[in-house]
Parts: C-alpha cells; sequence; structure tokens
C-alpha cells in the first residue's frame, strides 16, 4: 500500500528521448494506487463498522447510564423516605417511652407519698396510744398513792392508841378452865361461825377486784 510520501514523489522512467514514461512503471503506479485505494475503502468500511458499534454502545452506555441514574435517584428517593420513616418512628417510640416513665413516675410518686402518709398515720397513732396509755398508768399510779402505805397504817395505830388507850381486863369469877377444853370449845365456835356465815351471805368481792393491771387490762375496753 503507498503511502501519501510515496504517491508525491513518485518518478517514471522515460521511454523515449521525447519526455514520455514507460507505460509499465505508470501501469504498475496505478495498480498501486488501486490496491492503496482499496485498501483503505476496506479500512475506511470498517473503521465506520467500529464507529457505528461504539456509538450504538455509547447511546447503550447513555440509555444505561440514564437507566442507573433514574435506579440511583429513585433509589435515593426511597432512602430519604425511610430514613424519615424510621426517624419519624424512633421520635414516636422515644415519645411514647418518655410519656410511660413519665406516668411511672408519677405512679412510683404516689405510691411513695402514700405509703409516707401510712406511715406517719402509724406513728401518730402510736403516739397517741403512747399517750393514752401515760395518761391511764398515771391516773393508776395516782390510786395507788392514794391507798395506805405501812407505815401510814403504824402511825394510824400509834395515834389511835394515844387517842383511844385500852387496857387487858381480867374477870376473877371466872372459873378457871382447862387449857385443851377452851382450845377446843374455840375451834369448834370458829369452826360454826364460819360455816353459818358462808352459807348466810354471799362470797364477799375484794374492793380492788375493778382495778386492771398487767394481763388483765385490756386497753380497748376503757
Amino acid at each position: 500500500m503507498l503511502t501519501i510520501d510515496e504517491i508525491k514523489n513518485i518518478s517514471f522512467r522515460k521511454a523515449t528521448l521525447n519526455g514520455g514514461y514507460r507505460a509499465e512503471d505508470v501501469n504498475t503506479f496505478i495498480d498501486d494506487v488501486i490496491v492503496t485505494f482499496e485498501q483503505l475503502k476496506k479500512e475506511k468500511t470498517n473503521l465506520v463498522h467500529k464507529i457505528d458499534v461504539l456509538a450504538t454502545r455509547v447511546e447503550q452506555y447513555r440509555a444505561d447510564e440514564e437507566t442507573v441514574r433514574n435506579a440511583l435517584l429513585a433509589s435515593q428517593k426511597v432512602s430519604d423516605a425511610c430514613v424519615r420513616e424510621a426517624k419519624e418512628k424512633a421520635a414516636k417510640i422515644i415519645r411514647e417511652a418518655e410519656s410511660k416513665a413519665q406516668a411511672l413516675l408519677i405512679d412510683a410518686n404516689k405510691m411513695t407519698a402514700a405509703e409516707k402518709e401510712k406511715y406517719l398515720q402509724l406513728q401518730s397513732d402510736a403516739a397517741e396510744l403512747r399517750n393514752e396509755l401515760i395518761s391511764l398508768y398515771s391516773k393508776h399510779i395516782k390510786t395507788i398513792d392514794e391507798f395506805p402505805s405501812v407505815s401510814d397504817v403504824e402511825k394510824a395505830k400509834d395515834e389511835l392508841d394515844k387517842k383511844y388507850p385500852t387496857e387487858e381486863v381480867v374477870s376473877s369469877s371466872v372459873e378457871s378452865v382447862p387449857e385443851d377444853d377452851v382450845k377446843i370449845a374455840n375451834t369448834v365456835e370458829t369452826t360454826e361461825s364460819v360455816t353459818l356465815e358462808n352459807e348466810s351471805s354471799p362470797k364477799r368481792q375484794s374492793k380492788f377486784s375493778h382495778l386492771k393491771f398487767g394481763d388483765n387490762y385490756d386497753v380497748s375496753a376503757d
């Protein structure tokens, strides 16, 4: 295949002295030119085909690019929607959790206040009961203090002996009785008098039976 420079610099041999060229050289050159042009035409056809293929591929790539771009945009929209929805759900969950926590805190505070009130009420009831017990026992102690003591009894006895002195009287007209007979008579007399007293009169209650102490005392009865 001829090049541009070879075509420009071609030289033919002289055929005659008049300046003509040899026909075989010209024919050979023409053949070479034809071969070159045919080769160039074939290469041009191949290049045009390749260009068409490349153009088709470029169009396909552009179409794919558009599809990918649209897919990316759709994916971005879906992603943005998912993120937005997730944020809204998270915010809703947080609000609900905060609301439940606030409600639980309020209930806990109410229960704590109620338990404190119950405890304080028990303390108040215990203090009131303590004061009542102290008052009641103070009354009992005051009543007990009003009873005469042993020293009071001895003092009263001394005062009575001084105020009303007595002397033992011995009767000379009483006959002497044996001591054993006197003891027997006294025993019989005492037994008979006790029996008659028990049969004729009901059992006398103690004057201290109305007092309540120790295990016999019931606070709720007063």
